[in-house]
């Protein structure tokens, strides 16, 4: 969209716990030059919608389709491969996605799965106040979408609802 600002795609591996086989995977961030010259990701890109239209239409370019497609064969083969990685990934959005620690009410105690970071807003861009060990507990104060408010040391913080589990 700028000279400053691209599209790019990032291979990678999913490992999934109990399965021997990775599974391959693909995105795509939108990404800057902030005024400081460090390199951004933008998490919010797809909220724009000419940003949103740009990323969507360099699917169809060559490159990205060679990609796509060269991440997706191996995706297959890998499940072809191993059954128990195709049964995972095809169960997967089955449960519900519906968090304990969100759906929790005020004022319940909850543990952290592993350390986590504490943030001053409710997204990953926020800044870190401060990190809980696994094992920690918490007082839920409130929730902001999928992201659980606490009191951190007379501060309002926020955690990931995922990484907290209900007593």
């Amino acid at each position: 969209m700028t000279d400053d600002s691209y599209v790019v795609y990032a291979c990678f591996y999913y490992i999934c716990q109990g399965i021997d086989t990775k599974a391959p995977a693909l995105t795509q961030f939108y990404v800057y030059k902030n005024s400081d010259g460090n390199w951004i990701i933008d998490n919010d890109a797809s909220q724009d919608s000419q940003i949103s239209v740009y990323m969507d239409s360099q699917i169809s370019d060559s490159d990205v389709s060679e990609l796509v497609s060269k991440v997706q064969t191996e995706l297959d083969k890998a499940q072809q491969d191993d059954s128990a990685l195709k049964e995972f990934l095809n169960g997967l959005g089955e449960e519900s996605t519906v968090n304990a620690s969100t759906e929790a009410q005020n004022g319940t105690m909850l543990t952290a799965s592993e350390d986590c970071n504490v943030r001053a807003e409710a997204n990953t861009d926020a800044e870190i106040l401060g990190v809980i060990s696994a094992g920690d507990q918490v007082e839920k104060q409130g929730t902001e979408g999928e992201w659980v408010q606490i009191d951190y040391d007379g501060e309002t913080g926020y955690i990931r609802g995922d990484l907290l589990e209900q007593n």
